[in-house]
């Protein structure tokens, strides 16, 4: 405007000095008046135009600042995008989002709620803002999907965001006990009131809502702005996306890991969580049991009801299993009719009785059929450390357990440390080597303790051996590989009397060349169930020939002299000695003296001289003084007392399993007659 009258002061003093120029113009005052007019008025015009371009610059530089930071946000929120896609855990995704809403859009506090559909709430997920403590007691805080949903309402909807008004909305006393008001101060009109709300929902892809974002005092204490709420509608999507596919990874996973028939956990998965399971408890020095069970007969009832019948009976064990297992629990199907359980912190002995009660639940299925057949379980138990160090070991002994339950007349519960009661056969001993091959040293140490069990006088009788052959050790100066062997195989040598009928090895008397012809078996039945197992392989000399004699009249090859490896010349003189020190049901421990004089008797007939005077040498002046009782041992076949009670050994007998001098037998009767 000023500048318009300028230019057209301007106009006017040119053509006033034409005019005076012809000598008819106004006079000199007129003309100095329009001329300060006009000065006055550029300078106003110019002011003006000054004026109108530092608004224009200051307009200009609000809106850079403005595109700066929501060039900024969207930044963010890109990044965030790339972050959550590729995230398979939705508490993951959801804390990450929460914490971007902070940072990103500068409110105090947010909260992210998911929908559970079966407990019809909402969950918080993440809680951003406020203490500690407040955002610890909001996680996991549910809020019945009806009070959620019902502040999801068209009148406070903004965009894809909701806002609740206090001036126009009255909350329900229901609605404030969820969403109680804040303890801030509101600055006054256009600012945010406690008791305000902001909630976006996140909507799936079929716009159906999943959760929720509760926002609340922004730190400028502005009513959330145009800008504000386009930003939260984009997180909101970004999460809800993001949330979408977790989900879906998440069940495509747990597809993946489950059995589609009776929803247990499938057999690669408990491969996984028992590999787990022994690594977390070699590091914490914890134990845990393992539970292999097997349907008994279970063919019988697909052939007779046919396989849609007995997939039912399949999902009504898982459904026992379920309703026994503890939360702490791990539940499997192995495979078929094979379930498995993981027990953490269990003793075998806890172990069993939860084996007995799935046992008793299976026998109580009735299926909805005429005359429905009886089911039955058998189950195997094994536990860490003691039965094995290693996933393989462990299955390998729980197996193994099942093996002799089954073998045991089915519909029963067998502890790996008992598995050694039932007689085997060939196709027994077949199967039996079969489930060690993955043994671990544990495995068949205690295997081998449970084999003892069958002579019926229990003991530990091979611990009691193998610190004789650590002793010998010492005075034989061999290398560590053959120390650690000969340790070993002490403890596992007898593993083959499993093969050996319990009434052979617990006969009395005189035995019969039947009688004979079993326990001399069992070297070759102990390397059969070995010689697969890369652990236990190099102990087979030892086992297989421990019961050779120096001159040659031993069994099974009939080695002489050095040509017996020294693995079993040493376990022979520890195990003769041992036994002849314990004590037995049909007679007294030999004391230490009478046991040296029968090893110096026999000493270059059954045993090695040169070993049995080593052996005396290495014992320890208290070792076994007078008549020390071991405990009961295994069945050594010893001879009876004499009518006096002392231990006279019988020569001429035929020799049986032990390496005792000449075989002594047991008596035949209560009362044994004094030998001649």
């Amino acid at each position: 405007m000023a500048l318009t009258a300028a230019v057209l002061l301007l106009v006017a003093l040119m053509a006033i000095e034409l005019l005076r120029t012809a000598g008819i113009g106004p006079d000199t005052f007129v003309v100095t008046i329009l001329e300060t007019a006009l000065v006055a008025a550029l300078i106003a015009g110019f002011f003006f135009l000054y004026v109108q371009e530092h608004s224009g610059v200051s307009e200009l530089s609000q809106t850079a600042t403005h595109e700066t930071e929501r060039s900024q946000r969207l930044s963010a929120i890109l990044a965030l995008g790339d972050e959550v896609r590729t995230t398979l855990d939705v508490d993951k995704v959801v804390a990450t989002v929460a914490d971007a809403v902070s940072a990103t859009l500068d409110f105090r506090e947010n909260a992210i709620y998911l929908l559970d559909t079966e407990r019809e709430a909402y969950v918080a997920k993440a809680a951003v803002g406020g203490d500690a403590d407040y955002n610890q007691d909001i996680l996991g805080r549910s809020i019945p999907q009806h009070v959620v949903e019902g502040l999801i309402r068209d009148e406070f909807r903004r965009g894809n965001c909701y806002f609740v008004d206090h001036t126009t909305y009255e909350w329900t006393e229901e609605e404030l006990f969820y969403f109680p008001s804040g303890d801030f101060e509101c600055a006054g009109p256009g600012c945010f009131h406690p008791e305000d709300g902001l909630f976006v929902p996140l909507l799936d892809h079929e716009e159906h809502m999943l959760g929720l974002f509760d926002v609340y005092n922004p730190e400028d204490g502005l009513l959330p702005s145009a800008t504000t709420l386009q930003m939260l509608e984009i997180l909101a999507n970004v999460a809800a996306s993001a949330i979408e596919n977790a989900r879906y990874g998440e069940a495509m996973r747990q597809l993946a890991i489950t059995d589609g028939l009776t929803g247990l956990y499938n057999h690669r998965h408990f491969q996984e969580m028992l590999g787990n399971e022994v690594e977390r408890a070699e590091r914490y020095g914890l134990t845990f049991t393992l539970l292999m069970m097997d349907l008994d007969l279970f063919k019988t009832v697909n052939d007779r009801l046919g396989h849609p019948r007995g997939d039912e009976a399949l999902r009504e064990v898982a459904a026992v299993l379920t309703r026994e297992a503890r939360a702490s629990d791990f539940v499997a199907r192995y495979g078929g009719e094979e379930f498995v359980m993981i027990l953490p912190g269990t003793s075998s002995k806890q172990a069993t009785a939860a084996a007995e009660r799935v046992r008793a639940g299976v026998r109580a299925i009735a299926l909805p059929v005429p005359e429905p057949p009886a089911l039955s379980i058998s189950i195997g138990v094994a536990d860490f450390p003691t039965c094995g160090r290693e996933r393989e070991s462990l299955i390998a002994a729980a197996d193994t357990a099942l093996l002799f339950a089954k073998r045991a007349g089915r519909d029963m519960v067998m502890r790996f440390a008992d598995a050694s009661l039932a007689d085997v056969d060939a196709q027994m001993l077949e199967a039996l080597a079969f489930h060690l091959e993955n043994a671990d040293i544990e495995t068949a140490e205690t295997f081998a303790n449970a084999v003892e069990l069958r002579d019926g006088f229990g003991g530990n009788h091979s611990l009691a051996v193998a610190e004789s052959v650590t002793r010998m050790l010492d005075e034989l100066e061999l290398d560590e590989v053959e120390n650690q062997m000969m340790r070993l195989a002490a403890l596992i040598y007898d593993i083959g009397k499993i093969g050996v009928p319990v009434d052979v090895l617990n006969a009395r008397g005189e035995l019969g060349s039947e009688q004979l012809d079993a326990i001399r078996q069992h070297p070759e039945i102990g390397k059969q169930l070995i010689e697969s197992t890369v652990r236990l392989a190099r102990t087979i000399p030892a086992v297989l020939h421990h019961h050779e004699r120096w001159d040659g009249t031993g069994y099974p090859d009939g080695m002489k002299g050095e040509e017996i490896p020294i693995s079993a010349r040493v376990i022979a003189i520890c195990d003769s000695y041992e036994a002849m020190i314990s004590d037995r049901p049909y007679r007294t421990a030999l004391t230490k003296d009478e046991a040296l004089a029968e090893l110096r008797h026999e000493s270059g007939k059954q045993f090695d001289p040169d070993l049995v005077e080593r052996f005396i040498a290495c014992l320890p002046d208290d070792a076994s003084a007078g008549k020390v009782a071991k405990g009961p041992a295994q069945a050594t076949h010893e001879a009876p007392p004499d009518a006096k009670g002392a231990q006279k050994p019988k020569r001429d007998a035929p020799p049986t399993d032990e390496v005792l001098p000449a075989s002594d037998v047991p008596p035949p009767s209560a009362e044994p007659e004094a030998e001649e």
